[in-house]
């Protein structure tokens, strides 16, 4: 039996939505990018989206907009989880901000308890991952936000769907950030989105993405007697899509809620089979998980070692836990940002690791994968 960490989800609609939008010429960032905004905003219950060209791009803009339209200055503190993907925290770097570790809880997000420690008189922001598609605990980071004046971004890259009593993940903070890769719930092939609910913010959002370009923005009254055509009042990126991984969203984007409910159920048959290995694993609330992996933490480092490759000959493909602990990466090893005592982030960097969780899933791929980890070789 084969498990692999991701599995294609294209089929003849995406592919005759690819072909259509070829024949009409219109290839470039348009009419078919709107619409899928539009249509994701009222799916996950947003007032905006804007459509980049990744979740990387996304966690960009989000972080250049704590700057340009919410008035962070540069040395201004934003914490972060250690566990997350480099691209939630080069752009915290890159927009000459600092950020601050915190260490993650059981489930692998940011710990509300390590946040109130890392808080000081420099601290401005919060971003919150919810990590392999499970929530973060959003309303103890809303009171320590609230408390100490914090703003809150949130990367949902690899929880498209979660949510916390009924309400999506993304529509906490001033800003999301979804990322629309292969691997991820739904795809675009690349592409990512930004969802917010203050009008301000999608409009300045919207000229970022395309070089700062007045056009097409609400700012185009501010400039009477301008030609808006090529008017710019901003500094901005490229980091536009296009119709045609737009079109491959909107038909995506019908199959998403059954793809997130198949994940559900299969998550909920792997945490009840993970019982009899004695194994910890992280910690979901099948109610609220948009499951992306299935993460297990074994006793060691040398156990992990062994059952990764244990799990890799018999066809199961998997990976470490995101990055591990980032600041044992190479890129961060000489950094000397302040950071929380990261007990539980190095425990995921030694000992975790995970195989992924998709739309063809079954109870059977799972016995498989939870049998071999059982009766794994000791060498």
């Amino acid at each position: 039996m084969e498990i692999r960490l991701m599995e294609d989800s294209l089929g003849d609609d995406e592919f005759y939505a690819v072909i259509q939008c070829l024949k009409s010429g219109k290839y470039t960032q348009g009419e078919t990018v709107e619409k899928f905004e539009k249509r994701f905003a009222e799916w996950n219950g947003s007032k905006y989206a804007v459509m980049v060209n990744s979740g990387s791009s996304a966690n960009l803009l989000m972080a250049y907009m704590l700057k340009q339209r919410y008035g962070l200055k540069d040395g201004d503190e934003v914490l972060v989880p250690s566990v997350t993907w480099p691209t939630t925290v080069y752009p915290i770097i890159q927009h000459n901000l600092v950020p601050v570790f915190c260490d993650v809880d059981d489930s692998f997000n940011i710990s509300p308890e390590s946040i109130k420690k890392m808080v000081s008189q420099k601290t401005k922001a919060i971003f919150a991952v919810h990590l392999l598609g499970q929530p973060a605990e959003i309303a103890a980071i809303l009171r320590v936000c609230k408390e100490n004046g914090l703003l809150l971004l949130e990367d949902c890259c690899e929880s498209l769907g979660a949510c916390i009593r009924s309400r999506k993940v993304g529509n906490f903070g001033l800003m999301g950030s979804f990322s629309f890769y292969f691997a991820h719930h739904i795809t675009t092939i690349e592409g990512g989105m930004i969802v917010t609910d203050d009008r301000e913010t999608y409009d300045m959002l919207k000229s970022a993405r395309s070089h700062g370009w007045v056009r097409g923005s609400d700012r185009e009254k501010l400039y009477p007697g301008m030609d808006k055509a090529f008017l710019f009042d901003m500094l901005g990126y490229n980091l536009r899509s296009t119709n045609l991984n737009a079109s491959i969203g909107l038909v995506q984007l019908d199959k998403l809620d059954r793809f997130i409910a198949i994940r559900r159920e299969s998550h909920a048959h792997f945490v009840s089979k993970m019982r009899q290995t004695g194994l910890r694993i992280q910690k979901v609330d099948i109610t609220q998980t948009s499951s992306f992996a299935f993460a297990v933490i074994c006793n060691d480092r040398a156990h992990k070692e062994i059952t990764m490759s244990w799990l890799r000959k018999n066809g199961v493909e998997v990976r470490p836990i995101v990055a591990g602990n980032l600041l044992n990466q190479p890129v961060f090893k000489s950094s000397n940002f302040r950071r929380d005592k990261l007990a539980n982030a190095d425990i995921i960097d030694a000992c975790g690791f995970y195989f992924g969780n998709n739309h063809t899933m079954t109870p059977q791929k799972i016995d498989y994968a939870v049998s071999l980890i059982m009766n794994c070789p000791k060498d």
